[in-house]
């Protein structure tokens, strides 16, 4: 924006973008993805999100493209009382018109209208925003391990396992995780964060104390399993050939870096979207096995379901058809986003559109 000093008549002469995303419906990293896409071609952008996500996003780019034309701005309030359901398919041409057409009956026949826990969940969130002590050596270190421990580990022999940074859990659900994951006897790196935390789900009033693991359990994993409390580099761990698997909530974000990746899922949605998108990854395209079903979604998930799960995944033929057809479609998606493909056309479109 440039300002005429003789008459003081403001003139654009150059064009912004603002971005707001909403982390719980999975908008986050995409639209982050977007922001640098954006920035690359130097229109400046401003990114705005509550400060926590702000910096997560920061130590993931430092020098990255398009970084230095991003500018981010922390929020303090966010929007009260939102109910929405917001759901993405960007063109990949993974799928014709047909299997669109009857994936979206099936998935209206198969869950009824999700909305937000908006209003008081947002309280908790701007609660933890305060609260916020990120120490940048800590997770540049952790980082450091989780490469080191991949690297030693044989092709597809690890499962990743995080459920985002809005999926809550009770300490009675994160015990039967642990040991689904020592009696499956799989190498596995499993994020465990803070954000994780236990918040009522009637109250919404934030539990205290850090979430336990059952004495014992990290010394008895040692050397197969890894767990990581701080932030972690989800992309690079889908993108190296030691992981063969993800043990996912289904956002969207996470379904669409796992298939760019060419990893199949164990799908355990949560809320929001994410049972539409495990319908997705699990019925549609075949690259992903139900943890449990949606119909039992209020009930403890038990230590043999998830063990049960991880074995199909990592160690059955099922499994292994699953990340082959992962692969198939990963070679489509990244087929639809070189250069000259619809995909890339569609995102330079946009460009010429809002710079005119």
């Amino acid at each position: 924006m440039a300002t005429n000093s003789s008459d003081n008549v403001v003139h654009l002469d150059e064009v912004i973008v603002a971005m707001v995303p909403f982390p719980d419906f999975s908008h986050l990293n995409q639209l982050f993805v977007l922001a640098r896409f954006i920035a690359s071609h130097n229109i400046p952008v401003h990114f705005l999100c509550l400060a926590d996500h702000n910096q997560d996003l920061k130590l993931c780019v430092q020098g990255g493209l398009g970084s230095s034309s991003i500018h981010f701005r922390d929020l303090f309030v966010p929007v009260k009382n939102r109910k929405m359901l917001a759901m993405v398919f960007l063109r990949f041409n993974i799928i014709d018109d047909d299997d669109h057409e009857t994936m979206i009956q099936q998935m209206q026949d198969e869950f009824p209208l999700l909305e937000s826990c908006g209003g008081p969940y947002v309280a908790v969130l701007l609660r933890k925003e305060h609260e916020l002590n990120l120490n940048s050596g800590e997770i540049v270190n952790s980082c450091r391990e989780v490469e080191e421990f991949l690297d030693k580990q044989d092709v597809n022999s690890v499962i990743f396992v995080s459920f985002g940074t809005t999926t809550t859990f009770s300490q009675e659900q994160v015990n039967e995780i642990a040991l689904g994951f020592e009696q499956s006897n799989h190498k596995f790196i499993w994020v465990l964060r803070e954000a994780d935390k236990k918040m009522e789900t009637e109250k919404f009033e934030e539990k205290d104390g850090k979430i336990e693991l059952q004495k014992g359990f990290e010394e008895r994993v040692e050397g197969r399993g890894m767990v990581v409390r701080n932030w972690a580099p989800q992309l690079e761990i889908l993108g190296h050939s030691s992981t063969g698997g993800f043990l996912s909530h289904c956002g969207w974000n996470s379904c669409l870096e796992s298939i760019s990746m060419g990893v199949p899922l164990a799908a355990w949605p949560i809320n929001h979207d994410q049972p539409f998108n495990a319908f997705f990854v699990t019925n549609l395209l075949k690259i992903g096995t139900p943890v449990r079903s949606w119909a039992r979604r209020e009930e403890l998930v038990t230590a043999l379901t998830i063990e049960k799960a991880v074995k199909t995944l990592m160690g059955t033929t099922e499994g292994e058809e699953m990340r082959q057809r992962a692969a198939e479609v990963s070679n489509k998606v990244k087929s639809s986003v070189s250069r000259g493909r619809p995909a890339r056309k569609e995102m330079e479109s946009f460009i010429s559109r809002i710079i005119k």
